[in-house]
């Protein structure tokens, strides 16, 4: 009777596990679809029914925002599918595919938002502007030379930060329903995103070292 019952084990732990990190996976993203939500619905739509100089900017680079806006919607809607172990398994030349039309998204929505960034800016957030768009860019060519290269684990860790720098708009915004957040000065704005920024390289890491971290070697 033990013979039977033993080696179930470890396949039931193991079954636990892959529950859990698939749990995981579904509130990550399910929680960011809500911020996603709150950040149109708080800080977007008023800016665009709201009469202000910002409004009046935003029509005037509609030609640049639009383009902009419409590649980097279609780069975010492309993440969770190349994230998925199984869809990537199961359509492995769609899963490449969607990859090349993330990093082409990418090309055109870094440097419009560059553009953007930089127009009527104070230095340091023209600064944070070349920074983040230069970053962005830099870790979506990388994680698309690794993945030519075949190198996936190397090619997992940049992709995540290039998806990072993509979910920027999101992360920058998410906490605009605090007054305190949304009027802080552009100085402190910019030295938000530079926390960020820093956090996209950081966390990666932290991600794919964390059984080094939390295990003792026997």
């Amino acid at each position: 009777m033990s013979t039977t019952t033993t080696p179930l084990a470890p396949m039931r732990a193991s079954g636990k596990k892959a529950g859990a990190g698939k749990a995981a996976k579904y509130t990550f993203w399910a929680v960011m679809g809500l911020v996603g939500i709150s950040v149109l619905y708080y800080t977007d739509l008023p800016l665009l029914h709201t009469p202000s100089d910002y409004r009046t900017k935003l029509i005037k680079d509609m030609f640049l925002l639009v383009p902009h806006a419409v590649a980097g919607v279609l780069a975010t809607a492309l993440g969770p599918f190349q994230f998925s172990t199984r869809f990537r398994q199961k359509h492995l030349s769609l899963h490449r595919l969607m990859g090349k039309t993330y990093v082409i998204c990418i090309c055109v929505a870094a440097p419009l938002a560059l553009i953007l960034g930089l127009r009527g800016a104070i230095m340091p957030m023209r600064f944070m502007a070349w920074v983040q768009t230069i970053l962005w860019l830099g870790c979506t060519l990388i994680a698309f030379i690794t993945a030519r290269n075949r190198q996936i684990t190397v090619h997992r860790q940049w992709m995540i930060r290039s998806y990072a720098f993509t979910l920027n708009f999101i992360f920058a915004r998410a906490l605009n329903p605090i007054p305190a957040y949304f009027n802080m000065s552009e100085s402190a704005f910019a030295l938000t995103l530079a926390f960020l920024s820093l956090t996209y390289f950081v966390l990666p890491d932290v991600m794919f070292s964390w059984r080094e971290i939390t295990h003792r070697r026997a």
